[in-house]
């Protein structure tokens, strides 16, 4: 009983918080320097042939703020060749982006309630404001969320694994450390199966943006510092000092060979691993709850009567 209790304590908390961060924050992605403003002006700078990490004239104005944002997108370019198509809707494609992603979030982080036990949803309750926030600011990872649970799920699944972890891989760098779950989990197959995925999504890439555009991304890392609010910024340690420690960190809890307890951390050392780490962005940690749901038909089983033969005569 007291466990049933508990969870309902959890998720009625989560609701609160949830529903808190609406009302301080608002749903407003249309707003300039949101995350879906920025992705909408790197399809519009490439559909219009520009340069995608450099400002020309008439592009859509997008703030810089050196030594964190010297240029006006940081991801590398598969997020923008993605926005192409829908940077064709104009500014209702921002709505449009932000409402996909806030539906996306809630229903994996619903999900992820009402088939969880204690330990999934404490892990939704203590990460519900960074969801919310990301889902406000049409942020990509409401989507790079709802990508690592489903990894989770189809991990037996080795082509739809790889390709989840591949798409994550591509917009935000950092869920490579999932490369360690699958490796030491032995879903070799999976592993392949990412790498066969990234090259596609290379290559459409690099069709979609063109080579230039990729060597200026990578020209553009080394300028950029660690957001202050980053385990690098906070430290004072260099960003690749940080992923090495993500890395060493993930390979440690492998050795219990735990399969959950490696996804999880691998999830949540993607997180924070992140150079362009803000509370809203931490939201993907989150995933590290799909380990730890109950099976199907334990949801029912938390609000079944006592059998008869524990009821008093």
């Amino acid at each position: 009983m007291w466990r049933t209790v508990a969870w309902l304590v959890l998720v009625a908390f989560t609701i609160a918080v949830w529903l808190a961060t609406f009302r301080a924050y608002g749903f407003a992605p249309d707003v300039q320097g949101s995350d879906a403003w920025n992705y909408l002006a790197a399809g519009e700078r490439l559909n219009a042939g520009h340069p995608l990490y450099a400002i020309s004239p008439g592009d859509r104005p997008i703030p810089l703020l050196p030594p964190y944002w010297t240029v006006p997108m940081l991801a590398p370019p598969p997020i923008a060749v993605a926005w192409r198509p829908v940077a064709l809707l104009g500014d209702p494609a921002m709505t449009l982006w932000a409402t996909a992603g806030l539906l996306v979030t809630l229903a994996t982080a619903g999900w992820l309630l009402v088939r969880g036990g204690l330990v999934a949803t404490a892990i939704v309750a203590v990460m519900a404001a960074p969801l919310t926030l990301q889902s406000l600011a049409g942020n990509a990872n409401g989507f790079l969320f709802a990508g690592l649970v489903l990894a989770w799920v189809f991990r037996s699944r080795p082509i739809v694994a790889g390709s989840l972890v591949a798409a994550t891989i591509a917009v935000k760098l950092t869920p490579a450390l999932l490369l360690i779950w699958l490796a030491t989990s032995g879903r070799w197959r999976a592993f392949g199966a990412t790498f066969g995925a990234l090259v596609v999504i290379g290559i459409v890439s690099l069709i979609g943006a063109g080579l230039q555009n990729h060597l200026d991304w990578l020209a553009s890392v080394p300028l950029s510092a660690p957001a202050p609010t980053s385990v690098a910024g906070l430290t004072g340690l260099p960003a690749v000092v940080v992923e090495a420690i993500a890395v060493v960190a993930v390979i440690v809890v492998a050795l219990a060979r735990d399969e959950r307890l490696t996804f999880s951390a691998a999830v949540i050392a993607a997180a924070l691993a992140s150079p362009a780490l803000y509370l809203g962005t931490l939201g993907i940690a989150a995933a590290a709850a799909a380990p730890w749901l109950l099976p199907a038909g334990s949801f029912a089983e938390r609000f079944r009567s006592r059998p008869m033969s524990a009821r008093p005569a």
